[in-house]
């Protein structure tokens, strides 16, 4: 579906988290205190992530999202404004503080994580549905899984009645109703995800039986989305249809930081359908973007301006 407006418009349903991180020498065993060597404070959660992709990406970027009534929730706004994003559909819990994040980094690179989703819980199907405008009027939208079953299948229903093209990213991974995934015109699992999506984990066995992402990819269109984009890291996508499958290569980068990869690549992706891009178009641009994302420290300052995007799409193919 090609955007009819001057700008491509994007509407994402999801979750925002304040990342609080500790360098450790080692970590703590139980009842152990160790001494951290220094602690970071910045914006994270799928959702707000990729609203922010989508809108340094130069598109029309809404976000559908429930804050604490907080200092967190505060800081989460103005950087949502700053990057011009609609926070009209963002409510406030006074009941519930902002999504948090512990995580604990060691001097090996290994990180342990909790997270605390406060308010990300808090937002409901009613929520969403209060804010159907929003999605009803935009090219594409794109919805995590760091919020329950229930706004999202309010929000794939909503799109799906509208004619909006549905995105989802499965992340972090867990099976979904078939009432949502026969809503989804592109669900974009990583290797892991889909496993677990098509419930081949769980140590039944059945893991063992299939291994290769493409029959997983194929697995998966099986329960009912259209298309399938896998994505695989340093070694791209697949782009799977009932029509064949595509593999899609990622730029060549100094890798500095993985952990924005996704989150740039699944706004990119959403920009580039809501822009009309035939799929495997559209999966480069992704692939680009999420390369770029790995070249910067942190997610936030790493999700790449348009200008970068094209030329490395330019570059590469």
């Amino acid at each position: 579906m090609g955007s009819t407006r001057d700008e491509p418009t994007v509407a994402v349903v999801g979750s925002y988290n304040v990342g609080l991180t500790m360098q450790v020498p080692e970590f703590p065993g139980p009842g152990e205190t160790v001494i951290g060597e220094g602690f970071g404070e910045g914006p994270g959660g799928k959702g707000s992530n990729q609203a922010i992709a989508a809108a340094r990406l130069e598109a029309d970027s809404r976000f559908v999202g429930r804050l604490g009534d907080d200092r967190y929730g505060d800081d989460a706004v103005d950087l949502l404004e700053r990057e011009g994003i609609d926070t009209s559909g963002v409510g406030r819990s006074a009941d519930a503080h902002t999504g948090v994040g512990f995580v604990i980094v060691d001097d090996d690179g290994e990180n342990e994580i909790t997270v605390a989703p406060g308010a990300n819980d808090a937002l409901s199907g009613d929520d969403v549905r209060a804010r159907a405008a929003a999605i009803r009027s935009a090219d594409v939208l794109l919805v995590q899984l760091e919020i329950g079953d229930e706004p999202v299948r309010a929000a794939v229903e909503i799109a799906a009645e509208a004619g909006t093209t549905v995105v989802c990213n499965p992340a972090p991974a867990r099976e979904l109703p078939g009432s949502i995934l026969e809503r989804v015109d592109y669900l974009t699992p990583n290797e892991h995800e889909a496993r677990t999506l098509a419930g081949l984990e769980g140590g039944d066995g059945k893991e063992e039986e299939v291994t290769d992402d493409e029959t997983v990819a194929r697995a998966l269109l099986e329960l009912g989305s259209e298309t399938v984009v896998l994505t695989r890291g340093g070694a791209g996508a697949l782009l799977v249809t009932a029509d064949g499958v595509e593999r899609v290569p990622t730029p060549e980068v100094d890798v500095v930081d993985t952990t924005g990869a996704g989150d740039s690549f699944n706004g990119a992706l959403a920009v580039a359908l809501a822009e009309g891009f035939e799929d495997h178009e559209a999966v480069r641009f992704a692939c680009a973007a999420g390369a770029l994302a790995v070249t910067e420290a942190e997610v936030v300052p790493g999700l790449p301006e348009r200008r970068a995007v094209d030329r490395l799409v330019d570059e590469t193919w």
